[in-house]
């Protein structure tokens, strides 16, 4: 007959595995399998790779609900995410989920906010199980489109035709001055004077005429000037001609440099997204270990329940005396 010692020794390691038992499964999050909560749907159109089933679901960063399911649509074209959130959200057309990194991990989330302007629903070619909830490119899909386009842009501009249209432009405006038609305007302004001649008497005449000779003399000196400019611009730009088409070689060579960067900027993203993906595989092997580890907890928890001497005493409790 077990003795009274060895029957409270039972009892405490029964009690003690039970609590124990009951803490671990608080510890995991067990419970919530016992709760259903509120389940929505969210339907992408790009990779949500890093997201995996029990990731959080968060509204504007506090936690309201876990990632239940992650699988194809039914049409075959998006991805659908089943999210059981524990809060009665309002108003889903006015909601909008989107894919999240949480750090540098590579592990994400599903962050759900309020824009400004309602989106608008998505038009799906089925019927889903669950109220949905529109949803909006992940951050990292839009850097990398956006990266893309600055340098479709910017290989697309003519810097080397602006140039030659620039110089176009000077050839233009020296031949203008060159052609400068001054001795015309001489000619009729002497022209004007005799007209004028016929019709003033002799006296205002003569003021007019010092006041016009004086005015003639003046503008012949700026027509002398004028044409001493025209002869230095023509000398600048046959002097600078040199300089000139090195300067646009110059442009050429910086839009060259500036195409190559960004050229090794598109490699150097491209490159990240592949960092992120063996950081993906990594965290996929830390999560099986962790999955061994928690086998190897139910293990000892079932050896804790049915043998518990055995993990004080190292030995299982005595066989019981058969009485005759």
């Amino acid at each position: 007959m077990p003795t009274v010692r060895q029957k409270f020794t039972v009892g405490l390691f029964v009690i003690t595995g039970l609590i124990v038992t009951l803490f671990f499964m608080l510890l995991l999050g067990i419970t919530d399998y016992f709760y259903d909560g509120h389940k929505y749907a969210a339907y992408f159109d790009d990779s949500v790779r890093g997201l995996n089933p029990g990731a959080e679901v968060t509204y504007r960063g506090v936690g309201i609900g876990r990632v239940e399911a992650i699988n194809v649509a039914p049409d075959g074209r998006r991805v659908e995410i089943i999210m059981r959130v524990d809060t009665q959200v309002t108003d889903i057309s006015e909601l909008e989920a989107t894919v999240r990194s949480l750090g540098i991990t590579g592990i994400m989330n599903i962050e759900l906010e309020r824009p400004d302007k309602p989106p608008e629903a998505p038009k799906l070619p089925f019927e889903p199980a669950y109220p949905v909830i529109a949803t909006r490119r992940s951050e990292m899909s839009r850097i990398i489109d956006s990266a893309t386009d600055i340098v479709d842009t910017f290989q697309e501009l003519r810097i080397t035709e602006i140039f030659h249209r620039f110089e176009t432009t000077l050839d233009t405006i020296n031949r203008v001055l060159v052609n400068a038609q001054i001795e015309e305007i001489s000619a009729g302004l002497r022209t004007t004077i005799e007209k004028t001649n016929t019709i003033l008497n002799l006296e205002q005449w003569e003021e007019m005429r010092m006041s016009l000779l004086s005015t003639t003399e003046n503008f012949n000196e700026l027509v002398h000037d004028s044409r001493k400019t025209i002869s230095l611009v023509e000398s600048f730009f046959e002097m600078n001609t040199d300089s000139i088409e090195q300067t646009i070689a110059e442009a050429e060579e910086a839009a060259e440099f500036a195409s190559e960067f960004f050229r090794e900027a598109n490699i150097i993203i491209r490159d990240t997204d592949s960092r992120i993906e063996r950081y993906d595989q990594r965290l996929a092997i830390i999560v099986d270990d962790l999955q061994q580890a928690a086998g190897n907890l139910n293990r000892l928890l079932d050896q804790l329940a049915n043998h518990p001497s055995q993990i004080v005493f190292g030995r299982p409790a005595p066989a019981k005396p058969i009485e005759e």
